[in-house]
């Protein structure tokens, strides 16, 4: 599991439902990869999501790994 700051350039849905997100870690752990909602917080994710997007800021996140498309159980807006 990994936990920390990340910034946000792009979030969206996929066919399945689940949201999207563009991130890359302020620790430099990685960098602008794509990560996938947990199932079942998609529109919580994706509306904390456009929210940084939109008020350009970060978000705290819990990715269950730091490989690209690892799923994302939590998302807080933050800064």
């Amino acid at each position: 599991m990994w936990n920390g700051n990340c910034q946000i350039r792009r979030a969206g849905i996929q066919t399945d439902g689940r949201a999207q997100l563009d991130l890359k870690a302020d620790d430099g752990t990685f960098d602008w990869s794509w990560f996938l909602s947990k199932n079942g917080l998609d529109r919580e994710i994706l509306a904390t999501a456009l929210a940084a997007i939109s008020s350009n800021k970060e978000v705290l996140c819990h990715i269950s790994d730091t490989t690209p498309f690892s799923e994302v159980s939590e998302c807080v807006l933050i800064k």
